[in-house]
């Protein structure tokens, strides 16, 4: 066979074979922008503290065993703040950053020193004193907006996933408060 009838056997054995294209669907995107804007305690310029307390190593000696307990209150609006409208419904949200939370097990990762508790992590919980998992199930619980205000709750505890030894256990976890407008 000469090159020029290979050549064009190619071509158009490449044109035969061209891939086809069709139209699967469409996605709508929806949504809205809210004119909320709520003040709200423990934002970035006063973070929250939730003390924990301390805890004996000796407390936490099974995986799964949880001790101590530190309430978050997360307070949205205030009264007669009409910036943030009764009927809003209100909840928070945290992030799942993989440097500060593990997301095997949901939790909020001890802080790392030379000093740091190890086998302990930080486990929390909605209102209703469900555990969440951070990355798959944060059991979300809407708080609706009273008075122009919200309260938002949520506990932690420390939880053992190992053998637990003595040190600091401290962590972060950053939250974001997500609005739903009324009507």
């Amino acid at each position: 066979m000469n090159l020029k009838a290979i050549t064009s056997a190619l071509l158009l054995a490449g044109f035969a074979a061209s891939p086809a294209f069709a139209e699967s669907g469409t996605i709508n995107f929806t949504g809205s922008i809210a004119n909320v804007t709520c003040t709200i305690n423990g934002g970035s310029n006063a973070p929250l503290v939730a003390d924990i307390g301390s805890i004996s190593a000796g407390d936490l000696s099974n995986v799964g065993d949880r001790q101590g307990k530190a309430s978050i209150v997360i307070t949205v609006g205030a009264p007669g703040e009409t910036s943030c409208p009764n009927g809003t419904r209100v909840w928070a949200r945290f992030d799942e950053d993989p440097t500060l939370v593990d997301l095997v097990t949901g939790m909020v990762k001890v802080t790392q020193g030379p000093n740091a508790a190890a086998g302990v992590q930080i486990r929390l919980f909605n209102e209703n004193n469900e555990p969440m998992h951070l990355k798959d199930d944060q059991k979300i619980f809407k708080k609706t907006v009273q008075d122009n205000q919200a309260t938002i709750i949520h506990t932690a505890s420390y939880e053992a996933i190992g053998p637990v030894t003595a040190g600091t256990a401290n962590g972060l976890v950053r939250y974001t408060v997500n609005y739903e407008p009324a009507g």
